[in-house]
């Protein structure tokens, strides 16, 4: 099977990269994938990511949704997808709130979620420990947007709602730098990395309590995943991939977005005088991670081009 991953322009993006090197280790060895900016000719598969940037789609057609549908960005403008979607044979969602959307308000069902994968070699998932004698450390992993679409207005209140003394920040993404410098102002201990090979993303995880997720919207995120593998508990608003995994008490708590609210559950996960911490610590190492290796994620998306190619076969016999 020959597949063409159309990127449809030449900007580099970090999860494409990425996504791209694991359908290349993991791909059969008999199909071949070529990643263009074009569609190519003569191939069985033509798989999408960018499909707000064409004007037709070709037969045996795959696109990704990797945006959340409810986000207000032009750039993410619904009908410069939505035209391209109804064109397409099968949408990939990576959430159940994507194929909810698509079929309430665009009638499609030609849907199927598959969320990102994680590459188990590279992280952990060894029982998590309570470390009372240490700062409750805070985890925020994502890329920083000037337009603040991963809650930047929300942290900037909730940082000030919060006991210097007792919390650590690490950040790691592009921009966080700012963040930083902003918890530094504000008295607070902190470590950055805006550019951490994903060897060591490991060791982020192992080392931080929690994960804070206070996007208005994702697609993903893709650390969700790895935060559930390296059993690390989730702080998130009720959105995208969170929706669909995080279980509260048991792998995290939803944040609601009102900052005062947010920040007595905060406060109370971080001086767990109720042992309300170590109750989600207990219930997550008794409870086994469903998360998918990327190996996974690429064999799903090979019955999802066998059955697309499947059915063009049966039509093109009628």
């Amino acid at each position: 099977m020959r597949i063409n991953f159309v990127m449809s322009n030449t900007v580099s993006s970090g999860i494409f990269n990425a996504i791209i090197k694991e359908f290349k280790k993991y791909i059969p060895r008999d199909y071949e994938l070529f990643v263009t900016e074009h569609p190519l000719d003569n191939v069985d598969i033509y798989h999408y990511h960018r499909p707000n940037l064409e004007t037709e789609l070709r037969c045996n057609s795959v696109v990704t949704v990797h945006h959340d549908l409810e986000d207000t960005d032009p750039w993410f403008d619904a009908s410069q997808f939505i035209d391209m979607y109804h064109q397409a044979n099968k949408i990939i969602c990576l959430n159940n709130e994507q194929k909810k959307i698509l079929l309430i308000n665009e009638d499609l069902d030609n849907t199927i979620v598959i969320p990102h994968g994680i590459n188990k070699n590279l992280f952990s998932n060894s029982e998590r420990y309570v470390k009372p004698e240490e700062k409750f450390k805070i985890g925020i992993i994502s890329k920083r947007y000037a337009r603040r679409v991963k809650g930047e207005a929300y942290l900037h209140e909730l940082y000030k709602r919060l006991d210097v003394n007792n919390v650590k920040f690490y950040f790691v993404g592009e921009s966080r730098t700012i963040d930083a410098y902003e918890v530094h102002e504000l008295g607070f201990e902190a470590e950055v990395y805006e550019y951490l090979p994903y060897n060591l993303f490991d060791e982020i995880y192992n080392e931080i309590d929690i994960l804070l997720v206070p996007s208005l919207f994702e697609g993903g995120p893709a650390n969700i995943p790895e935060a559930l593998y390296t059993r690390t508990p989730i702080l998130g608003r009720e959105i995208a991939m969170i929706k669909d995994l995080l279980i509260e008490g048991v792998n995290g708590y939803f944040l609601s977005g009102n900052i005062e609210k947010d920040a007595i559950l905060l406060n109370l996960l971080i001086n767990d005088k109720n042992n309300i911490f170590k109750n989600l610590i207990d219930n997550i190492n008794k409870n086994t991670p469903k998360v998918y290796s990327w190996k996974e994620v690429v064999e799903q998306h090979i019955s999802v081009y066998k059955e697309v190619l499947k059915k063009e076969e049966i039509i093109d016999n009628d």
